[in-house]
């Protein structure tokens, strides 16, 4: 993965903006044609879509977004609509993963104007969602110290079986992601309340989900699902909870299907 990130920098570099004190960067592929906006999601910086960069970069205008320190929807919300109009960006597709699919919910409520699509991607209603899993208990992340946090997860994903998402997690932690940013996102998932209704059709909502995905289980999956009951759900057989990263093949084909 180390090889497919320095080919992912040679070919296309980083762009910052500051938003009320805020460092926004993002990686942009300058495709003809409209832009589609890729979130990533608590872990790793907007390089965690490296492959779909790679591989539809040159096709499809990608502008990967590596968001700040910041847990509130509404400050993240408000900071992705500042880094579009920066870009001159016309109304488009946004596509989300994991926390960034909760709060993304909050762009469409906040900026509705600048969405033609949300892909809500392996996401959540609420923190009660998540709270079963040690890791997501909010007195346990409320507790713990953004360094002690860091090193934790750092420690776990470098003790897995080496495989191309355990590289590029590892990457992203000991190298990347600070650990105010690694805590900032996982108190915006233990601090999650649902989002109020969208002045948004279903129809321009895609709800995007996998079968294996380790941390979403089933019935959060569903749950996501009904409060968009009009949208498109996609549900795919595999691709864990990075299909990015561990069903390219599959996730490409719906960020490039005109449906």
């Amino acid at each position: 993965m180390r090889e497919l990130l320095a080919q992912l920098e040679a070919r296309y570099a980083w762009q910052s903006l500051v938003v009320d004190g805020h460092e926004w960067r993002w990686l942009d592929t300058q495709a003809p044609g409209p832009a589609t906006v890729l979130l990533p999601g608590s872990v790793g910086d907007g390089a965690m879509f490296v492959r779909t960069l790679l591989s539809l970069g040159e096709r499809l205008r990608l502008v990967a977004v590596t968001y700040p320190a910041l847990h509130d929807p509404a400050q993240l919300a408000d900071g992705l609509a500042a880094v579009v109009k920066h870009l001159g960006l016309p109304p488009g597709r946004v596509v989300s993963s994991s926390f960034s699919a909760y709060w993304l919910q909050f762009y469409g409520l906040r900026h509705p104007q600048n969405v033609t699509s949300l892909v809500l991607g392996n996401g959540f209603v609420d923190g009660s969602d998540l709270a079963a899993n040690p890791m997501f208990d909010r007195q346990f992340v409320e507790g713990i110290s953004a360094q002690d946090l860091h090193a934790e997860w750092l420690s776990r994903v470098q003790a897995s079986p080496v495989a191309p998402l355990q590289q590029l997690q590892a990457i992203m932690l000991a190298e990347r992601q600070s650990p105010e940013n690694l805590r900032a996102r996982f108190l915006g998932v233990v601090r999650s309340q649902v989002c109020p209704a969208l002045p948004l059709p279903d129809t321009t909502i895609t709800v995007l989900d996998c079968d294996d995905d380790p941390l979403i289980p089933p019935q959060v999956r569903e749950r996501l699902r009904q409060q968009y009951p009009g949208a498109r759900h996609v549900s795919l057989p595999t691709g864990g909870h990075y299909p990015h990263v561990l069903n390219p093949q599959m996730y490409e084909a719906l960020l490039t299907d005109p449906t």
